[in-house]
């Protein structure tokens, strides 16, 4: 069991229990393109809707940990491409990384 606290607030998830992402798909092409998608909206929003507030005296590091993700998620692709739990868990931290953002 992985304990996971959810930001901004007292809800701890099981990184390790399927049901945490019972939202998402099953299928690994679906749940690629998802997170490709998920990448896509934050970069366009750090980048070119809100840049000034991604700077590190107004985000706190959220830019540096979400490029971090972006990093890691596209290093590990490859050795993880039909690994449903974990392309699961990789969608699930950077949403709960970038649902701030909106």
């Amino acid at each position: 069991m992985r304990e996971y606290k959810i930001k901004l607030s007292d809800v701890i998830v099981d990184l390790d229990n399927p049901e945490t992402y019972n939202y998402l798909p099953n299928d690994t092409k679906q749940l690629d393109e998802k997170m490709f998608s998920e990448i896509g909206k934050a970069l366009c929003y750090m980048n070119y809707f809100h840049p000034y507030l991604f700077d590190e005296k107004w985000d706190g590091g959220q830019k540096k940990r979400v490029m971090k993700r972006i990093e890691d998620f596209c290093k590990e692709r490859k050795n993880h491409f039909h690994d449903i739990l974990w392309l699961q868990e990789q969608i699930f931290l950077f949403q709960e990384e970038t649902e701030n953002m909106c």
